[in-house]
This record gives structure tokens, C-alpha cells and sequence, in this order.
């Protein structure tokens, strides 16, 4: 058991922290870190190189965390398939993804803020719940323009949305509902600069230059 979850917590981190958006910039000859806001994240690629980029970035860091959850935690426990939401190890495979994304090894652990690799372990764990927070996220977006305040916004609805929705939050299911409220404060956190930004005025709003 414990080597299972050392296993899985490891490979889940390691996955997590791929940086799809540095290496695909590149790539194309461009240092992402020294670019826009310098973060490695779908955001600010898709200023940099295009939206059709920001899309790939996204996607890509978004199966890490998809990949957390549904696999790791088979390729670690056998033939046994404990991905739901309750089982503690698929949580922590979630959360050290994340984690790696926010934090990569591989980058000296300057990394990404985590959104979207948050949405492919919640889009597994709880698609309806995951999909309301991102009807928020895009309402948010088309009315203020920051895609920052969007991922805010988004992940404080999951958690709201997730105690209402999910069986048990607080019983069965608090494994889950502790990892939706331990990723909205790293989420929140890992925007300090773009509130500070927001406030000031000077945050730059979907894709602009």
C-alpha cells in the first residue's frame, strides 16, 4: 500500500510537471518564460504564439491531470481500477499533478497556475460539477475580459458547486471536497500578481496584446 501510493504520488508529480507550453514554444524558437508574462501556462502561449497554440497548451496540460486520476492509480494498483472520487490515493495523484504543473522539477520549479491541469483531474472525478464551475469561468471571461478573474471565479464555484451537488461532501466524499478547496487557494495564490494587475488596471484581457 505504501509503496502504491509513493508510486502514484511520484509518477503523478513527475506527469504533472511536463511543460508542455515551454517546450512547445521551443520549438518555435521562443523562450515562453521571457515572453508576455513569462509563465508557461496556455494563457500566455496563446498570446505569444496564437490562439491555435494557447488551445494545444491547454489541452495538453489538461490531460496530465486526466491522466493522474484515471490511470496512474490502475498502473500502480494492478488490475484494480479505484478511480473515484472518494479514494484517497486517486486524490493525491490528482493533487501532486497539479502540483508538478504549478511546480515543475523540470523547471526549476517555476511553472504554470495550474487551471487547467485542475480541470482534467475534476473533469474525471466530477464532470457535472467541473462543468457548471467552467459555465462560470466562461461567463466570467465574457463579461470582464481576464481570463484570470475567470480561473478565480471558476474554481471558488467549483467548490460551492461540489458541496451542493456531490453525495456526502463532507463524509464519504471530503478527500474530494478538501482537494477543490486545497486547488482554489493554490489557484488564487499562484494569481497574486495578476490581481495586483487587475486592480491596478493594467491586466491585459483575452488574447490582447
Amino acid at each position: 500500500m505504501i509503496i502504491s501510493y509513493i508510486s502514484g504520488i511520484t509518477m503523478s508529480y513527475l506527469i504533472g510537471g511536463i511543460p508542455f507550453g515551454y517546450l512547445i514554444a521551443v520549438a518555435k524558437g521562443i523562450d515562453i518564460r521571457k515572453q508576455g508574462s513569462g509563465n508557461i501556462g496556455a494563457t500566455n502561449v496563446g498570446r505569444v504564439l496564437g490562439r491555435k497554440y494557447g488551445l494545444i497548451i491547454f489541452i495538453l496540460d489538461m490531460l496530465k491531470g486526466f491522466v493522474a486520476v484515471f490511470l496512474v492509480p490502475v498502473l500502480v494498483c494492478g488490475t484494480k481500477f479505484p478511480t473515484t472520487s472518494d479514494n484517497l490515493l486517486v486524490i493525491l495523484c490528482g493533487f501532486c499533478a497539479i502540483l508538478g504543473h504549478a511546480f515543475p522539477v523540470y523547471l526549476r520549479f517555476k511553472g504554470g497556475k495550474a487551471v487547467a491541469t485542475s480541470f482534467g483531474v475534476f473533469i474525471w472525478l466530477v464532470p457535472i460539477s467541473i462543468a457548471i464551475a467552467f459555465g462560470v469561468w466562461l461567463l466570467t471571461v465574457i463579461v470582464s475580459r481576464y481570463v484570470s478573474l475567470g480561473s478565480m471565479i471558476g474554481t471558488l464555484a467549483l467548490v460551492g458547486v461540489i458541496v451542493v451537488v456531490v453525495d456526502s461532501p463532507f463524509g464519504d466524499n471530503m478527500y474530494l471536497t478538501a482537494l477543490s478547496v486545497a486547488v482554489t487557494i493554490l489557484i488564487i495564490v499562484r494569481h497574486t500578481s495578476n490581481i495586483k494587475r487587475i486592480i491596478a488596471g493594467t491586466e491585459k484581457k483575452v488574447f490582447s496584446k
